[in-house]
C-alpha cells in the first residue's frame, strides 16, 4: 500500500511539476510516525500506549484529584549543596532534588499488575515516561521569595515521574534554586540570619490543598562541602509559619524549612579586630615617649591613624549594607577615635610648650621720660612667675600619665 502511494506521488510530480512540493510534504507527513504523546488519546487508556497504568478516558488535568475533599501534597527537599550565599542581593542558592508527591485516585492501574507488585512489603515505584506529565494534573506550586528556579540539563532536563500501584505519584526535578532572604546586618560580623524557604499553592487555600513537608535537609551528608562564610543549620518551620493568612482569599498551607546562618567570626577577628586593636595599644605607648621627641612620637601616631583609616575604608567597602553602622564599623570608628585622641593630646602639649617658649622670649619694654629724653627700659618678669623647663616637663609627664591610664579604662 505504501509503495503504491509513493508510485502515485512520483507519477503526479512527473506530470505536474507545480504540484511537486505539496505532494512531497504530504508524503513525508504520511511516512513520519507520531510520538506516543502526540497520539489522539495521549496516555488515555483507550489509546493503548500505557497498558499497566493509564489515564481514564474522562480524566481532566484541569480538575483537582479531589474536588470535594482536601488534597494532600507532600514536599521533599533533598539539598545536595548550598552553592552561594550573597549578602549583596540577599539571596541563597542551593542545589536540590525537589520532589512533590500526591495521590491521584483517577488513575487506572491494571489489577494483575497491581497484584504482582503488591506482594512486596515495601512501596514499589514504577518509573513512567516523562511525557506522561503533559496529560497529568500537577499542583500549582508557588515558592515564596523565589528568585530563580533552574532545572539542570544534561542531554535532557533531569526530571522523573514515578507512580506506584496505590496511585501515589512522585514527580522529581534536579534543580538550582535561588530565593531571597531578608537579612539584617546591624550586628555584622556577629550576625545570625534566619531564612525561611516556603512552598505552597498559588491559588488553592487550605480547604482544598494542604502541604506537608515529608523530608528536608541534606540528602547524603551532614554539612556543606563548599566553604562558605556561614555555618548552616536547617530546622523545620514553626507552626505559625506553616499557615499564611491572605485575608479574603483564605488561609494558605505552607511547607518547607528554615535555614539558620551563623557567620564564622574567626576570619574577621584575625583580619580586622586583632590588628586594629593592637594599633590602638601601640598608640598608647606614645604616651611613654618624651614630649621633646617630636618626630618619633608624631610619626608613630600619624602612621597609625592613616593605617586605621585605610582599614576602615576596606571594611565599609566589603561590609553588607545596613540601616546604620554595623558592629565592625563601630569598632573601627572607636579605634580611629582613640588614636585621634592621642594625637589631639600631643598637639595640646606642643601648643602649651610653644606658648611657654614664646612667653620666655617676650621682651617687656617701658618708655621712661627723664631730662627731656625718652628711654626704652626692659622689664624682667618677677622671679616667682618664672617656670623652669624641668617643672614644665614634669607637668607634661603628669598629663601623659593621666591619658595612659584613662584610655585603657
Amino acid at each position: 500500500m505504501l509503495l503504491t502511494l509513493l508510485d502515485m506521488g512520483t507519477m503526479a510530480m512527473s506530470m505536474f511539476p507545480i504540484l511537486q512540493l505539496p505532494v512531497l510534504l504530504v508524503s513525508l507527513a504520511l511516512l513520519s510516525p507520531l510520538s506516543p504523546a502526540q497520539g489522539k488519546g495521549g496516555f488515555k487508556c483507550s489509546a493503548g500506549i500505557s497498558k499497566h497504568i493509564c489515564l481514564k478516558d474522562n480524566y481532566s488535568k484541569f480538575e483537582l484529584p479531589k474536588t470535594e475533599g482536601v488534597n494532600m501534597i507532600y514536599v521533599s527537599i533533598d539539598i545536595d549543596e548550598v552553592l552561594r550565599i550573597n549578602d549583596k542581593d540577599y539571596s541563597i542558592t542551593f542545589a536540590t532534588y525537589f520532589n512533590v508527591e500526591w495521590v491521584e485516585r483517577r488513575l487506572f492501574v491494571d489489577p494483575e499488575f497491581a497484584a504482582l507488585h503488591n506482594s512486596s512489603k515495601d512501596q514499589v515505584l514504577i518509573p513512567m515516561n516523562l511525557e506522561f506529565v503533559k496529560d497529568l494534573w500537577l499542583p500549582n506550586i508557588f515558592i515564596y521569595n523565589l528568585k530563580t528556579y533552574k532545572v539542570i540539563d544534561v542531554l535532557s532536563k533531569l526530571a522523573g515521574l514515578w507512580i506506584d500501584t496505590k496511585k501515589f505519584v512522585l514527580y522529581s526535578q534536579a534543580t538550582h534554586i535561588s530565593f531571597i532572604c531578608p537579612m539584617s546586618f546591624d550586628k555584622f560580623p556577629l550576625d545570625q540570619q534566619r531564612c525561611m524557604f516556603r512552598v505552597g499553592s498559588y491559588s488553592y487555600d487550605s480547604s482544598k490543598m494542604i502541604f506537608i513537608t515529608k523530608k528536608f535537609g541534606y540528602s547524603s551528608k551532614k554539612s556543606n562541602s563548599i566553604a562558605l562564610d556561614y555555618d548552616i543549620t536547617i530546622e523545620p518551620l514553626k507552626d505559625k509559619d506553616k499557615v499564611l493568612d491572605y485575608g479574603s482569599l483564605g488561609n494558605f498551607s505552607l511547607s518547607g524549612f528554615e535555614m539558620v546562618l551563623t557567620r564564622y567570626v574567626s576570619t574577621y577577628i584575625i583580619t580586622y579586630y586583632l590588628p586594629s586593636g593592637l594599633f590602638v595599644i601601640v598608640s598608647w605607648i606614645s604616651f611613654l615617649i618624651p614630649m621633646d621627641v617630636i618626630p618619633g612620637r608624631m610619626a608613630l601616631l600619624v602612621t597609625l591613624f592613616l593605617v586605621l583609616v585605610n582599614i576602615f575604608n576596606t571594611v565599609t567597602t566589603n561590609t553588607p549594607k545596613a540601616e546604620g553602622l554595623t558592629a565592625i564599623e563601630a569598632w573601627m570608628l572607636a579605634c580611629i577615635l582613640f588614636v585621634f585622641g592621642a594625637l589631639i593630646e600631643y598637639a595640646a602639649i606642643l601648643f602649651k610648650k610653644q606658648k611657654y617658649v614664646s612667653g620666655q622670649h617676650r621682651v617687656n619694654l617701658k618708655i621712661v621720660c627723664k631730662e627731656n629724653y625718652k628711654y626704652e627700659v626692659q622689664e624682667k618678669s618677677p622671679a616667682n612667675q618664672a617656670v623652669t623647663m624641668q617643672q614644665l616637663a614634669e607637668e607634661y609627664w603628669r598629663i601623659d600619665k593621666f591619658f595612659l591610664i584613662s584610655f585603657p579604662i
